[in-house]
């Protein structure tokens, strides 16, 4: 019985062991929309590799195991996981600005996994901190408290010598959609513009343009 108990034993870790698999995650960070469109200055991507360089915190959830790592300074962590459950993989659980998480179904696990988290928490946290009052007055939020309340605006930065098609398509967006443009001196911080762009995206949205406002 013993001997018969053994091998059960012996066929069930084996059973076990090949319903699992080791696989490699890697966690980046990737700009969204606005960090893309004005970071173009940074040309050696140097803010995005400073993000992808810290070391995340890892959990996996499958049933009711929970399983920690941590990721290397390259953002790469392994992990064994079960084929018979879907996975969840919540990254940075303790951070408001660089958590994610990712749900896969157990035929969707692959040898590699990448987790992709947008900047914009990032972003909209630092921009906070460096620009508070503006940020305070040109929030998501506040574009759609403008909204509800009727003001309909977009924000731009002055330039000298904008194209005749731009100044066009602007006259015929104003025109279209009532709206009002505020502009700003061309100086403006990348904080301030990065602010913008988000207050933009949600004011057209709001409004129903379809058209780039910039």
């Amino acid at each position: 019985m013993k001997k018969i108990a053994f091998i059960l034993t012996i066929l069930v870790f084996q059973q076990n062991l090949y319903s699992q698999k080791e696989i490699l995650g890697k966690v980046e960070f990737y700009k969204s929309e606005a960090t893309e469109f004005v970071l173009f200055r940074d040309t050696k991507d140097l803010y995005t590799k400073n993000l992808n360089k810290r070391k995340s915190k890892i959990q996996l959830v499958q049933g009711d195991k929970v399983t920690e790592v941590e990721t290397d300074s390259f953002g790469l962590f392994k992990i064994r996981v079960s084929l018979k459950d879907s996975v969840r993989i919540i990254v940075n659980d303790h951070s408001p600005v660089f958590n994610g998480q990712f749900d896969f179904d157990y035929n969707d696990i692959k040898d590699t996994l990448k987790l992709r988290i947008s900047d914009k928490k990032v972003a909209i946290h630092r921009d906070s901190i460096l620009e508070p009052e503006f940020y305070n007055k040109y929030s998501e939020q506040q574009a759609e408290l403008d909204f509800r309340n009727g003001k309909r605006e977009i924000l731009l930065v002055l330039y000298d010598w904008p194209k005749d098609e731009i100044t066009e398509r602007r006259k015929r967006i104003a025109k279209t959609y009532n709206v009002n443009y505020n502009y700003f001196p061309v100086e403006t911080s990348q904080s301030r513009m990065r602010i913008m762009f988000r207050y933009n995206a949600v004011m057209r949205k709001l409004i129903g343009i379809k058209e780039n406002v910039w």
